[in-house]
């Protein structure tokens, strides 16, 4: 899709869709001001000459019906766009809201495309493509943690290392170019070899802490999955129905009733999760129960964290493997041995009593919490951004690898400027359209 012409004048309604107590018309472009203040009738006179944002009350003339109103103006550069913009504020009623987009496409102005209002903010350099992205981050988030590093996302936290990372690779080129084009000229120094391959074994080094500080936390709008694992018989199936609050799983005093695996959405301390029941883990005597054993290691090796469940009828078992994975002891069945110590770091709960239900929740949401604060992302967590720095590593990876074999630096510089492009792609410092197109059509209009 062709980038929408920034010369036009777009509008749309940007407030949440459904009914509201107030809702928002807003508009960009070189006739923004002009269109929002035919639209509404001013209570008092017009704005003064200047770069600076206004403000007044005022009337939509709805089929004879004068509309409250209030009008905010931005001349502009110093805008979200870039642009001149204006925004309605009136009441938020669906319909009403599409009446007054309605006389604001009358007067000249063009609907605006998915995005497109944060794609203009891009276009005229006001955000990187990160923040834009952070934007939908923000937009998308459904718990504090996902907002908290989409904001992070906002105040740089990807395109700032990145920058400077590729501002160093642009002077490293540019030095090495020069020593091909002008190796004849006195004044032009080539680059030494250890030199050069002290920095790119640096640079590597931080593309490579970049996509460590990404990878694993492609959930900016998912739930963290929580997975019950344990023995045959350990509760767990009773422990998942007490935490959801419904009688999903089928609980039985025989071993091995959970073949399949069940998972339903929860909150735990106000942060949405995703509970997933398993199998117990168990050496498989039959065809089936390989299956259940297979879809009990897959739905661990996903998990955010796993709740090790121990029920307290049965004889102790030995500690948590020591595999750095997230997990919390549970120690199930609690209320069936009233006079024990659960064990060391477990919690004690009964799905029967409710005994250390609530306790639980908190844990978990603490533990999830931990995990993502431990994790620090460097922002926006997209396969987009971790493609790029694999490609990026890639090519500075052939860089050193020209360098190890003593080949041509024509041969190194065309390695080095294809990391510098991946960077810049990253942060839209390289436009791509297709790239631009897939980011911005993610978003609502209005955005």
């Amino acid at each position: 899709m062709a980038t929408p012409d920034p010369a036009d004048t777009i509008a749309a309604i940007a407030s949440p869709p459904g009914p509201a107590v107030r809702g928002l018309v807003r508009l960009s472009g070189p006739r923004a001001i002009a269109i929002g203040l035919e639209v509404v009738r001013l209570d008092a006179g017009g704005p003064p000459p200047g770069r600076r944002p206004w403000w007044s009350q005022g009337r939509i003339d709805l089929e004879g019906t004068p509309l409250p109103c209030s009008i905010t103006l931005w001349p502009g550069p110093r805008t979200y766009t870039g642009q001149p913009m204006a925004e309605l504020h009136t009441t938020g009623s669906p319909p009403l809201l599409r009446l007054v987009l309605g006389r604001c496409l009358d007067r000249g102005a063009r609907l605006a495309e998915p995005g497109e209002f944060t794609l203009r903010a891009f276009l005229s350099g006001r955000i990187d493509l990160t923040r834009a992205e952070a934007v939908l981050a923000v937009i998308d988030s459904t718990t504090p943690a996902q907002v908290e590093t989409a904001l992070r996302q906002l105040a740089g936290g990807l395109a700032g290392p990145i920058d400077r990372l590729r501002d160093r690779l642009l002077d490293t080129l540019a030095h090495l170019e020069a020593g091909l084009d002008f190796v004849d000229e006195a004044d032009v120094d080539p680059l030494a070899r250890r030199q050069l391959a002290d920095a790119l074994a640096r640079d590597s080094a931080e593309v490579a802490a970049l996509a460590d500080r990404l990878r694993g936390r492609d959930l900016p709008s998912g739930r963290p999955r929580v997975v019950l694992v344990g023995p045959p018989n350990a509760g767990k199936s009773r422990l998942f129905n007490a935490l959801a609050g419904a009688e999903l799983a089928l609980v039985s005093p025989v071993a091995g009733t959970t073949r399949d695996y069940l998972s339903a959405p929860i909150s735990c301390d106000g942060l949405p999760v995703e509970l997933i029941d398993t199998a117990g883990l168990d050496d498989a005597d039959d065809p089936i129960e390989a299956q259940a054993q297979a879809l009990r290691d897959a739905q661990e090796a996903g998990a955010d964290l796993l709740l090790d469940c121990r029920p307290a009828d049965a004889p102790p078992l030995a500690r948590p493997p020591q595999d750095h994975r997230p997990r919390l002891v549970v120690w199930t069945k609690a209320d069936l041995s009233p006079d024990a110590a659960p064990p060391e770091d477990a919690l004690a709960t009964s799905a029967e009593s409710g005994l250390g239900l609530d306790r639980l929740r908190v844990a978990i949401a603490d533990a999830l919490r931990r995990r993502e604060a431990e994790h620090d992302p460097a922002g926006l967590t997209s396969s987009r951004c971790r493609d790029g720095l694999a490609r990026a590593s890639a090519a500075l990876g052939r860089a050193a690898e020209a360098i190890r074999l003593d080949s041509g630096d024509e041969l190194v510089a065309v390695d080095l400027r294809d990391a510098v492009e991946e960077l810049g792609r990253i942060i839209g410092a390289e436009i791509d359209d297709a790239i631009l197109d897939r980011i911005f059509r993610r978003f609502c209009i209005g955005k």
